[in-house]
């Protein structure tokens, strides 16, 4: 109760830095708060969105402002259940099921069949539904990368690797003198969940099933946390996804895997290292795909505020700005038909993450009860993942533990 509180005094306290979604200046304020506020290439794609947005509703100001992703889900849930809702609500996608769940999204089926958003979407847009209803417009889907550095695989004569024994060979070989064949988040984070689910999905298996059964301890499960376990060997231990994404850039690590929005990041390797970074097809039988964030309505606000948010939402998914989101973050857009000409001839690389995005199988769960307990199942999942980075205990083992601690959250 007293960490609740504080947390609640935290959000309030941020929220007061804001206009909090009132008026100002004689003005609808719009508030919108979002990790990605400060996230380069698609910082500039929300401000550009909202700078049109204004132009076109000059008695609307949209409060766009940053708040830190590890913390951002849990800030936006003390914020809802005190019924403190923005009025623009940006999720991870992964976790939109939950807060739909609870009665926080507003449903936009019907404001959706009034669009071609339906029929123009990657079919990942089936994450945004419940009971049969979309709460939400997702915004990028994508399948997993291997980003390797060239020269690193190169002095140990090793080429791009095409399967997992190949990069986790590859891997053994560099690993020494301070630099790490493999990267991944070794301390405890939401990331942890991703990073293993990928080496399962991507090995054929699945945590769980769409009809609600739960995997973890199948042959197939437990040789994908095996390769995961023998991968994270490689890496430097006791580090969150920024420090892998820093030594990665400055040519400490030879591999990891992430989506097309790790491209972006790549201009930031210093100048020895930049040449030889590169991006290539995950080297597993089955491209693991993921969802990373999504665009709703709260549930129950004002009428002329909810046209608005609309508005907003509906401007977002019209061709024009699909098309800038792709030339601008270096990503395939949701809507069909968004890499231009133009964005492949600066990024080549975009062919190769739509053909990715196009093929993904989730590492999400599928099932509905699944998708709105995420963040217990995603607890679960990561202390599992810290037992297989920081214990001698069998794979085996640890799975079939993983495998109980599954059905009893369900369960209860």
């Amino acid at each position: 109760m007293l960490s609740l509180g504080l947390a609640a005094a935290t959000g309030a306290a941020l929220s007061g830095c804001h206009s909090g979604g009132g008026t100002a200046g004689g003005k609808t304020v719009l508030e919108f708060p979002s990790w990605q506020a400060a996230e380069g290439t698609f910082a500039l794609w929300w401000r550009e969105l909202i700078t049109e947005f204004e132009r076109t509703h000059p008695d609307v100001r949209v409060d766009f402002y940053s708040l830190p992703f590890d913390s951002y889900v849990d800030q936006l849930t003390i914020r809802f259940a005190a019924n403190d809702r923005p009025e623009i609500v940006h999720l991870p996608a992964r976790n939109a099921a939950e807060f739909a769940g609870r009665g926080w999204l507003e449903s936009l089926e019907d404001r959706l069949r009034s669009t071609d958003i339906p029929r123009t979407w990657t079919p990942l847009q089936e994450v945004m539904a419940l009971d049969g209803e979309n709460y939400g417009v997702l915004l990028l889907g994508y399948g997993y990368n291997l980003y390797y550095n060239q020269q690193l695989l190169e002095s140990v004569g090793a080429g791009v690797p095409a399967t997992a024994e190949e990069m986790i060979a590859a891997a053994e070989a560099i690993t020494g003198d301070g630099i790490y064949g493999f990267g991944a988040t070794t301390a405890p984070n939401p990331d942890n969940f991703t990073e293993l689910a990928a080496f399962v999905v991507g090995s054929g298996a699945a945590l769980s099933t769409d009809d609600g059964a739960f995997t973890a301890d199948s042959d197939a499960a437990i040789a994908g946390l095996d390769l995961y376990r023998r991968a994270l060997a490689q890496a430097p231990q006791g580090i969150q996804s920024q420090q892998r994404n820093e030594l990665f850039l400055t040519g400490k690590i030879a591999m990891l895997l992430d989506g097309p929005f790790f491209l972006n990041e790549l201009g930031s390797a210093t100048d020895a290292v930049r040449p030889g970074l590169k991006a290539a097809r995950a080297p597993f039988p089955q491209v693991p795909g993921g969802v990373s964030n999504s665009i709703h309505m709260p549930a129950g606000i004002d009428p002329r505020k909810a046209e608005a948010v609309w508005d907003f939402i509906a401007l977002a998914g019209t061709p024009q700005w699909q098309r800038r989101y792709t030339e601008l973050t270096t990503n395939p857009a949701p809507r069909a038909g968004s890499i231009t000409a133009r964005a492949v001839a600066e990024t080549p690389q975009l062919e190769l993450f739509q053909q990715l995005a196009d093929e993904a199988v989730s590492i999400f769960p599928g099932n509905q009860a699944h998708r709105e307990r995420f963040g217990r199942i995603s607890d679960i999942v990561s202390a599992a993942a810290t037992s297989l980075i920081t214990t001698d205990e069998s794979t085996a083992s640890i799975a079939a533990h993983l495998q109980d601690e599954l059905q009893q959250a369900m369960e209860s």
